[in-house]
């Protein structure tokens, strides 16, 4: 390890690569969102690149800060710098894999004109008619909102997102386009 490696600056660190394997765990434990006959919402590319390739960018600039080091005059500069990076894109793997977790947890899906989701372990369904209205909030997501004013959040990068979201206005093109 190198000379300005602390436990103070170890310790973030460690806690956010604790959090995403933690996480990543978690992910993994999910039932699997396949419902067949279904069309499910699942994490698309994307959330998948940005939680893993998040945490591989902290990992290597991690270890660069703790085994590396640099032998310019701004070093030290550098080495914060690193610090922060790792750090930084740690913490966005974490973020990013709560989103996937979200998504798989929701396991929001459409047969039909039937659209459900699962909340708190059971089962919710809604006909398409009780779709109300929607938003789209200002950290880029979608809200859904249904006849008894039960929100859902959908994620527009979400794999199978775009036909969901045709399928609530299922009606045809004027003839004169």
């Amino acid at each position: 390890m190198q000379a300005y490696v602390t436990i103070e600056g170890l310790l973030p660190l460690m806690a956010v690569g604790v959090a995403f394997v933690l996480l990543l765990i978690t992910v993994l434990l999910v039932p699997g969102t396949s419902k067949p006959g279904w069309m499910v919402l699942r994490p698309g590319g994307m959330h998948w690149f940005s939680f893993l390739g998040s945490a591989a960018i902290s990992a290597l600039i991690g270890w660069v800060w703790i085994f590396v080091g640099s032998a310019r005059s701004d070093a030290e500069f550098q080495m914060r710098v690193a610090w922060w990076l790792s750090f930084i894109f740690g913490a966005g793997a974490v973020y990013a894999g709560l989103l996937v977790y979200r998504l798989r947890k929701l396991s929001l899906r459409m047969r039909g004109r039937t659209i459900a989701y699962d909340e708190d372990g059971r089962e919710r369904r809604y006909a398409v008619e009780d779709f109300v209205a929607w938003r789209r909030r200002w950290r880029g997501d979608f809200q859904l909102l249904f006849k008894d004013g039960n929100v859902v959040a959908l994620d527009p990068f979400a794999r199978n997102s775009d036909e969901f979201m045709g399928r609530l206005y299922d009606e045809p093109l004027p003839e004169e386009l």
